[in-house]
This record gives C-alpha cells, sequence and structure tokens, in this order.
C-alpha cells in the first residue's frame, strides 16, 4: 500500500450508495441502541471503539493508536469532467477539470464549518503559505470514481471502493505517532443532490480519524443505512471526544478508552 512517508499507513473506507451494505466479515448489530433512548457512557464508548480502532475491510488492520489531525487542513476542492481527445489517431477519454458546481461548495463549507467549531481544527490557504494541500476533495463521473489519478493510491483497492458508485476516502496516517497526514476524498458527481451532502458529511467526519461504519447507536451519521446530512449528539461526542486535548495522537487503544470514558461523561452532563 502507498506510503507518504516511513511507518505511514493506508486506512481505506467506502461507502455504498444506497441502501444497508456491510464491509467484508462484518454484520449488522443485533442491538443496536435507537434514538427513542439515550445511549448508556458504556454503549458509546464501545462505539467509540468499533468507529476508531476497528476495521471494515478484510486486509487492512485494525488500529492500535488515535489517528488525529494535529495540524491545519489545506484544502483543495477540484470537479473532473469527461473529455475526448484525439492521441495518436485515436479518440482518448480523459478527465479535464473544471469549476465546481455552487451545491457542492456550499455543502463542503458547512460541513467544514460544522466540524471545525467540533474538533477545534484550523484551516490554512495552501497558496498563501506554499505548504502542500493535505485534504482533497474530488468530484469526478461515476465511471472515474476508481481513476488512481485521483488518489495516488493502489489502483485494485481503489477499484474495489468505488464499485459501489457512491464515494470513498483515502487517509495517509502515521502508525506510531497516530498524525494524519494527508486525506483524499472522492465524490460521485452524478448522484442526487441530497445524497452528495449526506456522502461529504459522512466521509468527511471519518476522514477525522473516525474510519469505521457502527450499527451499535441509531440514528448516526456512522450508521450503514444513514442518510443523515447533520450529525446527532452521540455523533457529536464521539468527534469531541477524539480531538478533546486528552486524547492525545498515538496514545494506545487500552489507555484511549479510558480516556474516551471520562470525556464522553462530561460531554454527556453537558451537552443538551
Amino acid at each position: 500500500m502507498p506510503r507518504v512517508a516511513p511507518l505511514l499507513a493506508l486506512i481505506l473506507l467506502a461507502v455504498s450508495p444506497c441502501g444497508p451494505a456491510w464491509g467484508a466479515g462484518e454484520k449488522p448489530a443485533e442491538k443496536a441502541q435507537s434514538s427513542i433512548t439515550k445511549p448508556s457512557i458504556e454503549e458509546l464508548v464501545k462505539n467509540f471503539d468499533t468507529i476508531i480502532f476497528q476495521s471494515e475491510f478484510k486486509g487492512v488492520a485494525k488500529s492500535k493508536v488515535i489517528k488525529k489531525w494535529t495540524g491545519p487542513l489545506r484544502i483543495a476542492i477540484r470537479t473532473f469532467e469527461e473529455a475526448t481527445i484525439r492521441k495518436d489517431g485515436r479518440e482518448v477519454v480523459q478527465l479535464k477539470q473544471v469549476k465546481v458546481k455552487k451545491p457542492h461548495l456550499r455543502f463542503v463549507q458547512n460541513h467544514l464549518n460544522s466540524l471545525a467549531r467540533a474538533t477545534g481544527l484550523k484551516t490554512e490557504d495552501s497558496k498563501k503559505n506554499g505548504q502542500p494541500v493535505n485534504f482533497t476533495i474530488n468530484f469526478v463521473p461515476r465511471l472515474h470514481l476508481g481513476n488512481p489519478y485521483l488518489a495516488k493510491a493502489n489502483p485494485k483497492l481503489l477499484r474495489k471502493m468505488a464499485a459501489e458508485g457512491g464515494c470513498y476516502f483515502v487517509l495517509w496516517a502515521d502508525n506510531v505517532t497516530g498524525v494524519i497526514k494527508k486525506v483524499v476524498i472522492v465524490v460521485n458527481a452524478e448522484r442526487l443532490l441530497i445524497r452528495t451532502n449526506h456522502c461529504l458529511l459522512e466521509e468527511m467526519t471519518q476522514s477525522l480519524g473516525l474510519p469505521n461504519d457502527s450499527n451499535l447507536i441509531t440514528p448516526s451519521i456512522f450508521a450503514d443505512s444513514s442518510r443523515r446530512t447533520e450529525l446527532t449528539r452521540s455523533d457529536l461526542m464521539i468527534l469531541k471526544a477524539l480531538y478533546d486535548p486528552r486524547m492525545k495522537a498515538g496514545l494506545p487503544r487500552e489507555k484511549a478508552l479510558k480516556v474516551a470514558e471520562e470525556v464522553l461523561r462530561e460531554l454527556d452532563a453537558k451537552l443538551p
């Protein structure tokens, strides 16, 4: 799997375009917490564990440490369309970058603002400071979702994630320090806007270090059947727990779950 620096691991996640779907070896939770009753701290910690440390994909190892962003996000949003050119006497179809659609920009900005408020993460303009983009969102035609040009990752894995026709992200993080270095999100630009909006929220949220789906608590952006365009209270608690200052990048799972219990208990008492 591609790495951006020594000791960097590649985490992969695919999102189904419609209907419930489970990763290899995964089954829907037998007892999901419903929205009628507020989940207990024990259930929230278990959900935190599933979302942060488990793995949905066969061949992708479970995380042993907390992985999160510790620096600013430098974001690029790109849209591509098919273009046909003549090369060596024959027609060749390739991707041509075009202007990003206003609804897509609005969705990204709204989700970015809400996620920044919840985590405290900052953004930077890569053009102003000369630093490379580290958070890319690509809108492409359905047939080009698995194009390796978009994510610079293993083509076979990209094709696997693109097969459902929805959206996915690729994340590079240091296995020792837990620092996330880079994310690429790929979105089917031909989907209905409401589904694109949901897809962006899920991928943008999960690319902050919460890579797995979970059916333990519903409703939730992390549930397989979710079509939400806003985070629920429990979603927000999981995200805030990950970005609490006590939850250090690189913290081993056992210690992280103890910190999570403490933080989630405080959030449960504080959040409406």
